[in-house]
Order: structure tokens, then C-alpha cells, then sequence
């Protein structure tokens, strides 16, 4: 079953590469989802509609730090975006999956203060990404990059060679001359040397693939980093990061005060929160509370796809919310 509905907001803070400076903006736009398991997807609309602002901010904000994307090109670069945009709102968690998606960014100019930046503007995310992985493929497979070493036996010549110097050919000729009884023993040596280089070069292919593939995958790490926090505007965390934030007192006028997305994992010890949506946590997120006092006037959490949150010895006001295989527990 298919639905359409629409977003608007606020994005940002967002770091802006050329000025340093902070700015932050607006997105509106209209989507289309459907379902991939037994989900209301017309009641799921209002949740993917705040997903999708979020996750606007996420990859916006990874793509600027990033300096893959600059302000001016940031509008015409979005339809690019699209596949971690929808990845980042965790739609996959609710049970939906993302059809068509439009959407219009408008950031804010830095201070005419600052001089404009004057240097290259970035690549495309497609020039990007394709020269990121022709140097890369090309570092990988060029055995000027490595050097092996061999000291082998074969059909009774001592073959020494390495990927820098080559094969010790004086040494095999010198060798061939004092063994060899004919000219066909002589050609045999040598079709063997060349059938082992061969086999040397698809093992060491083999090798850089499969260490091309072990290095594609990225976890939480294990211990917390300390997060900076005001507690004058929203907070928001995503990717594999893993945040504390400890005694902030933080009042948000609307919208949801603490969010959690992708795999981050947050912990708040003794934090007081005033807001109308005090934590909300999207796809695989984990939000473990201690202590603290959360006042919210509509949801005290709100959890969506497969996120947790947790509180432990908090005094909490609102009522939680949790969709999916998300849970809320405590206080």
C-alpha cells in the first residue's frame, strides 16, 4: 500500500567549509512510501515526515564537513543524496520503504563580514565518489605499491625474484647453462617461470580484494565521547556515534529536544529536559537515561523501527510512544 505526504522545517546548525561560519536553513518537500510489512502506513506519515527532516540535517551536515558538497551547490546535489537520506530517516525499521522523493533546501548566506570563498568549488558527489574509487582500485592494484619477495625451487632452478626488481633472470641463465642437457629443457624452465609469475600476480589480486572487502564496515565505538550541548537547541545524534551528555538543563520551545538516529548510542546522566518531545530515537538507535528530570507536554520518548530508550531513576512527565519493534522502558 502506497501514501503521499509532506515536510517543512528547520535544518542545521551546519559548519559552512568556506567561511567557517554557522548557518542553517529550511527544507520542504513531498514524499511517497510504501509498506514492506504489516504497518498503517497513512498513521506511520507524521513520523516519516520528521525522519525525513532529520535525516535532511544528518547528511546535509556530513557532506559539508566533508567538503564534498559547498553551499551553492547544495540544491542540485540532493537528488544524489537521496538512498542515505531515506537510509538515515530508518524507514526500513518501520516497515516502509521510500518511493519518490522531492525536496527543496534553502541555507542561509554567511555574514557579509567574512570574505566569500574564493577557492575551487568541490567535485559532484558522482565525480566524487568515481574518483575516490579509480585511485583507490588504482593504489590497490599496482604492484609497484608492494614488494614480494621469492626464493623457490622449480624443476630444479633456484628462481629468486620481487615485484620491484622482477625476476633474477642472470641468475636462471647462468643456472640454465651449467643443467641444461638440451634446448628443450631450457624452454620448459622458462614456460614454468612465467605460469608461477602469473599465479603470483591473481594471488596477490585476490589478497588486495579481499582486504578491500573486510574494510567496508564501521561499528560503535566502545567507550562514550562527551557531548556538547547548550540546551538551547535541538540535539541530534546518527552514524555509529557513541555520545554522554551529563548535567545540561535544556528548555526547546517545539519539536523534540534530544534526537537519535541510524546506530548512534546516547547516554544522558542528570540531565533536565522541558520540551514537547523530550527524546525520539529512529532506526537502530539506543537512548539509556539516568537520573534527571524530563517534563514534556506530549511524549516523553518516542521510538521508531527497532531504537530503544531507557530510563532509569528519572522523573518523567509525558507519555512515551513506540512504533514497530521500538520499546520505551522505565523509569
Amino acid at each position: 500500500m502506497q501514501a503521499s505526504g509532506s515536510f517543512g522545517g528547520r535544518v542545521g546548525l551546519f559548519v559552512d567549509p568556506g567561511t567557517g561560519q554557522n548557518v542553517q536553513g529550511t527544507a520542504q518537500g513531498s514524499f511517497v512510501v510504501q509498506s514492506v510489512a504489516q504497518v498503517d502506513v497513512n498513521a506511520a506519515l507524521p513520523h516519516v515526515s520528521n525522519a525525513l527532516l532529520q535525516a535532511l540535517t544528518q547528511v546535509i551536515g556530513r557532506k559539508l564537513s566533508a567538503n564534498q558538497v559547498a553551499l551553492p551547490t547544495i540544491h542540485q546535489s540532493l537528488p544524489y543524496f537521496q538512498q542515505e537520506i531515506a537510509q538515515a530517516a530508518g524507514l526500513e525499521r518501520m516497515g516502509l520503504q521510500l518511493v519518490q522523493l522531492n525536496t527543496s533546501v534553502a541555507i542561509q548566506a554567511p555574514s557579509d563580514a567574512v570574505a566569500p570563498y574564493t577557492g575551487p568549488m568541490p567535485p559532484t558527489p558522482m565525480q566524487a565518489a568515481a574518483d575516490s574509487l579509480g585511485k583507490a582500485a588504482a593504489d590497490r592494484l599496482d604492484p609497484r605499491n608492494y614488494e614480494v619477495r621469492a626464493n623457490i625451487k622449480v624443476a630444479g632452478f633456484k628462481v629468486k625474484g620481487s615485484t620491484k626488481d622482477g625476476i633474477d633472470t642472470e641468475g636462471l641463465k647462468n643456472q640454465a647453462v651449467d643443467k641444461a642437457k638440451s634446448t628443450v629443457i631450457w624452454w620448459a624452465a622458462g614456460c614454468l617461470v612465467v605460469a608461477l609469475v602469473v599465479l603470483g600476480l591473481a594471488g596477490l589480486g585476490g589478497y588486495i580484494w579481499w582486504s578491500a572487502r573486510k574494510s567496508m564496515s564501521g561499528t560503535p565505538t566502545a567507550t562514550a565521547e562527551s557531548a556538547a550541548w547548550d540546551g538551547k537547541t535541538p540535539f541530534t545524534c546518527g552514524g555509529v556515534d557513541h555520545k554522554i551528555i551529563k548535567g545540561v538543563a535544556a528548555t526547546i520551545a517545539s519539536g523534540s529536544a534530544i534526537t537519535a538516529s541510524a546506530n548512534c548510542e546516547l547516554e544522558l546522566e542528570n540531565v533536565n529536559v522541558t520540551a514537547p518531545v523530550c527524546i525520539e530515537a529512529l532506526a537502530n538507535a539506543k537512548v539509556t537515561v539516568k537520573g534527571g528530570t524530563f517534563n514534556c507536554s506530549q511524549n516523553s520518548a518516542k521510538a521508531i523501527g527497532n531504537a530503544h530508550v531507557t530510563f532509569q531513576g528519572s522523573k518523567v512527565t509525558g507519555k512515551p510512544s513506540a512504533l514497530g519493534a521500538a520499546k520505551v522502558t522505565g523509569p
